[in-house]
């Protein structure tokens, strides 16, 4: 079985991707390799992408995946865009903590938004895979998942803000949506499905 690095150390995202790839290649992440994730200085999620695959890839030589992804509220200008991973500031650095943060944070700055009309929103993903660190010829997809900034928390399953993301078709929050439920319809599970063939033929050695 094939291995590749998918540079996290995100569990939720690695759940999503190890779920995606069940049974056909072994993913390694920063965590397993005692790494941690570089920084994600750039404006746009492609740019930050890039630069955590070939991080991931440099350190690990194996063929890596990175995405990066984040919430874009229209109301917000577009934020909390790619800094959706740390729209607040928590010093702990527990993740559960810091995706309440960010969840409270969003929905104070959404007071003024009355109805659902002002509440429209997407998860973003970019995708980028890498043969290795220094390879000319990236793989990139990018993936989106229309909803609306719910009014309050729902739902005990997923990671960041899943649980204000709610999906008007479903009457669901995504967190309250099954793992392989998700993997159908998000952003990150577009993205893959986008690529697979490509990722396979690319790294089939």
């Amino acid at each position: 079985m094939s291995k590749w690095m998918i540079a996290t150390n995100n569990e939720g995202k690695l759940l999503e991707f190890k779920k995606f790839f069940e049974g056909k290649v072994y993913l390694e992440s920063f965590k397993s390799i005692g790494k941690k994730s570089p920084e994600e200085p750039h404006k746009t999620f492609l740019e930050n992408a890039l630069e955590k695959a070939r991080y991931a890839s440099l350190v690990s030589r194996l063929p890596s995946i990175a995405d990066d992804s984040g919430l874009v509220v229209d109301y917000l200008g577009g934020l909390p865009g790619v800094r959706s991973a740390r729209f607040a500031s928590v010093s702990s650095g527990r993740k559960r903590q810091q995706d309440e943060e960010n969840i409270k944070k969003l929905l104070g700055c959404m007071r003024s938004a009355k109805t659902f009309a002002q509440r429209r929103c997407r998860f973003i993903t970019m995708i980028v895979a890498l043969k290795s660190h220094d390879d000319p010829d990236p793989i990139v997809s990018r993936g989106v998942w229309e909803g609306l900034v719910a009014f309050e928390p729902k739902g005990e399953r997923g990671f960041g803000y899943d649980p204000i993301f709610y999906l008007p078709e479903e009457k669901k929050t995504a967190a309250q949506l099954l793992l392989h439920e998700k993997t159908e319809v998000s952003h990150r599970g577009k993205a893959l499905k986008k690529i697979s063939l490509e990722l396979f033929k690319r790294f089939k050695n």
